[in-house]
């Protein structure tokens, strides 16, 4: 079922679009990734939908119902919408149950305790809720964050760069932790990233954003496996080198067998290269760099570099045959 439908958004800050012509719809319970560069206007689309930013032309509804723009309330925002920025907003001087709590001020006392036992329980805070903000840890404090921005049970959340300031490895666990909390209360979400990584973990769709513009939108396998053109092919995954498409590489790979030039695939990513004794096709390894769980290797085909993965370590200049699946 439909919730978020946005028909043609325009946003200009001067002579800059930071949303130019965009369009989406999100169907309830869902998770839409937003993959782009800095200055791309993923923040820009995000106020815009939380209803804190004026757009120039388009409609934004939620549940069939216009999303109202700031110049027609007293008070920008929508109630049904909770924007979670990148610093955490949480109130140093209140506990994280406190901090949850001051979010359901305004509901029965019984319900509000049932609600926040709840959400304690499905972020893990349970042991840490009596603490302040300054007395958790960094992925502690953004749990706390969501939790807080979901305790009315918004119809949208919209997270903006929500793991940016987390290293590697509390980023990995948070994703997962995060996402948890998200299936487990039904909520539908939005979250903007520059990392695609991100999207792989978490989301059902994933639309790539750059200057102002969805460049592509579908599910993060249909993104990454049919990207519609190179940028797209880059800022999602690996290519065979750093700029190299199938379309380039058919009249060195044609020499070796015909059967290569039927190739549907726009652009030819390290893993659909593997070694094959039964190929006709032969290339020498160029150079092999170490990647933790498989090895990176850069082979030479004719007058092409192709970069392929292999679990196996190669020597350098060793022949080896390949084929392209």
């Amino acid at each position: 079922m439909l919730l978020l439908e946005i028909k043609h958004l325009h946003k200009s800050f001067n002579e800059i679009k930071a949303v130019n012509d965009i369009s989406i719809n999100l169907e309830k319970g869902k998770i839409l990734a937003i993959l782009g560069e800095s200055g791309s206007g993923k923040t820009t689309l995000l106020h815009l939908i939380a209803a804190l930013y004026e757009p120039d032309s388009g409609t934004l509804t939620l549940d069939d119902v216009r999303i109202t723009p700031p110049s027609e309330k007293l008070i920008a925002g929508n109630p049904d919408i909770k924007l979670v920025r990148q610093d955490y907003g949480l109130f140093p001087n209140m506990s994280i149950r406190e901090n949850i709590a001051y979010e359901l001020r305004y509901y029965e006392e019984k319900y509000r305790n049932k609600r926040i036992d709840k959400l304690l329980k499905i972020s893990g805070l349970q042991k840490v809720q009596a603490h302040r903000p300054r007395q958790v840890s960094g992925g502690e404090q953004q749990r706390a964050v969501i939790v807080k921005a979901i305790a009315e049970q918004p119809k949208l959340l919209l997270l903006d760069e929500p793991f940016s300031h987390l290293d590697i490895l509390n980023k990995r666990k948070l994703k997962n932790e995060i996402l948890h909390i998200i299936k487990q209360d039904a909520v539908t979400c939005i979250f903007v990233t520059h990392d695609v990584a991100d999207a792989y973990d978490m989301a059902d769709n994933l639309a790539i954003m750059r200057k102002g513009k969805i460049l592509q939108i579908g599910t993060p396998e249909e993104v990454y496996q049919k990207p519609v053109n190179q940028y797209i092919a880059e800022i999602t995954g690996e290519l065979m080198n750093a700029a190299f498409s199938v379309k380039s590489a058919k009249s060195d790979l044609e020499k070796f067998n015909t059967k290569h030039a039927t190739l549907s695939t726009q652009f030819l990513r390290p893993e659909q290269i593997r070694i094959s004794e039964k190929s006709d096709i032969t290339a020498i390894v160029q150079s092999i760099k170490f990647g933790g769980a498989y090895y990176e290797v850069i082979l030479k085909l004719d007058n092409s570099c192709l970069k392929m993965y292999s679990f196996d370590k190669l020597r350098v200049d060793d022949e080896v045959r390949i084929e392209i699946i």
